[in-house]
């Protein structure tokens, strides 16, 4: 009877972090803009200064996601870290700043610079407020083994 206990108890706790892996919530704060939307030929001019971007930082660990030639997202990442999210949507055009970016990838601030000096606003400017600290701990440890995102890594 004690070892049939221990095995339900074992299983019970295996089960309970087996729920808290998967649904353990993770973030990385950004800083979201709008803009009005951009023909589909100005926006590949964007994403082609990007691309132009990735290339050249290729070496330090910046890579870029642009899928089909007539996408209309890409995202640039440090390693498998988001630093920019760029979409131009039907009714808008989101510009998603990854926290700590320009600290993770010097020079991510100066492209995003010029490619937001293109565009022109939509909605309510946001100031945006202050990140807090990158995730630590336990958080970490999950955007890390369960999300792919290892948030140590660096591209200088």
């Amino acid at each position: 009877m004690k070892m049939l206990i221990s095995f339900v108890t074992c299983l019970g706790m295996a089960v309970a972090a087996g729920i808290v892996w998967v649904t353990y919530p993770t973030t990385l704060e950004s800083e979201l803009q709008t803009f009005q939307p951009l023909p589909p030929e100005a926006f590949e001019a964007i994403r082609n200064d990007a691309i132009a971007f990735a290339r050249s930082s290729a070496s330090k660990g910046i890579v870029i996601e642009t899928g089909s030639v007539r996408s209309r997202v890409f995202e640039l990442r440090c390693g498998n870290v988001p630093l920019l999210l760029m979409e131009n949507g039907h009714d808008l055009l989101t510009v998603d700043v990854f926290a700590h970016a320009d600290e993770r990838a010097p020079g991510i601030a100066q492209l995003r610079g010029q490619l937001v000096s293109k565009l022109v606003p939509e909605g309510q400017a946001s100031r945006p407020g202050p990140f807090s600290g990158e995730p630590s701990g336990l958080e970490a440890f999950i955007m890390k083994h369960r999300d792919g995102i290892d948030i140590t890594y660096q591209c200088h």
